[in-house]
This record gives structure tokens, C-alpha cells and sequence, in this order.
């Protein structure tokens, strides 16, 4: 009645197969760091992976695979969202890109230390009020949320005791 799956024919395993598949998930879902890509294309061709880099060479040669472009796309986003540097370059790291590249692109960033002061100082009075904290436990509890969000200990600890009084 129904074909199994073990009746089909597999597929033969070709470059021109394996670049369809990468533009394709290009296309598809939009950009891919290389290292993402080439560990999806090992999956699906396990069986034979010679021709994953050459097909992921191609693409990086013709520009339709780019880390440097799509490491600075993400910390564009990343950065007009309340979110540190240290932050973005936890993110960057775990999308697969190279420590140089995710150097380059945070240091690009042109933030000082007041914007991200400014930042700070949003997520710390969304969460814990305007006023300065003087409970030890929640003074902790505030440095702790500000320091995973990738600001620095420093900036977090003169967010946590700032009032309005103050000029920064």
C-alpha cells in the first residue's frame, strides 16, 4: 500500500547535492555562520562528508556565506537591546564564530561606558525600582541579574547605588 522509508532508494551523496542543500537553508532560514553550516551538512550527509567543505568553500568565495557581515548584523541587534558587551560576545561565541571576529566586531561597536551605564541603569529600575538598593540580599540579587546580562562588576555596582541625586 504505502512505501517504508527502507523500500526508497537513498540518495546519491553529490557536491552539486550538498551546495543545492546549503543554499537552500540559506534561502530558507536565512543567514548561517560557516561553522553552523558545515555542522548541519555533516549531519544530513553523514555518509559522506567529502564534499561538505569544498560546497561550503564555494559559498564563501561567491559571498553568500560571510561571518564577518553576519557577526556584525547580530551585534548591531544585540546591542540596541539592553544587553553588555560581555553578553554579546557570549552570544556571538555560541552562534560559531572565531574569537577574532567577535573582537572586531564588539570593539566596532561605538558605545561608551554612560550608554552602557545608561542601560544598566534601564534593566536595574525595570526590575528593582528607581531607588538605590540598601538591602545586602537584594543589592546582590540586582549586581548578580546586571552581571548576566554582560555588564560589567563595576558599571553594575555604580548602577546599584546610584540615585538621582547623583551625576554619573
Amino acid at each position: 500500500m504505502y512505501k517504508r522509508k527502507q523500500d526508497a532508494k537513498p540518495q546519491v551523496i553529490s557536491y552539486d547535492r550538498v551546495k543545492s542543500y546549503m543554499q537552500w537553508m540559506i534561502e530558507r532560514y536565512g543567514d548561517y555562520s560557516a561553522k553552523t553550516l558545515l555542522q548541519k551538512a555533516n549531519l544530513l550527509f553523514k555518509d559522506d562528508k567529502q564534499f561538505n567543505e569544498p560546497a561550503l568553500d564555494y559559498l564563501i568565495e561567491r559571498g553568500i556565506v560571510d561571518d564577518r557581515r553576519y557577526a556584525e548584523r547580530l551585534t548591531m541587534s544585540f546591542s540596541e537591546k539592553n544587553i553588555g558587551p560581555n553578553k554579546i560576545k557570549e552570544k556571538l561565541y555560541a552562534k560559531g564564530f572565531s574569537s577574532q571576529v567577535i573582537n572586531e566586531c564588539v570593539s566596532a561597536i561605538e558605545t561608551s561606558d554612560e550608554d552602557y551605564f545608561d542601560k544598566a541603569l534601564t534593566l536595574k529600575i525595570r526590575k528593582f525600582g528607581e531607588d538605590p538598593i540598601e538591602d545586602i540580599k537584594l543589592k546582590q540579587k540586582a549586581l548578580r541579574h546586571l552581571i548576566s546580562k554582560g555588564f560589567s562588576y563595576s558599571i553594575a555596582n555604580k548602577v546599584v547605588s546610584y540615585s538621582d541625586d547623583e551625576e554619573y
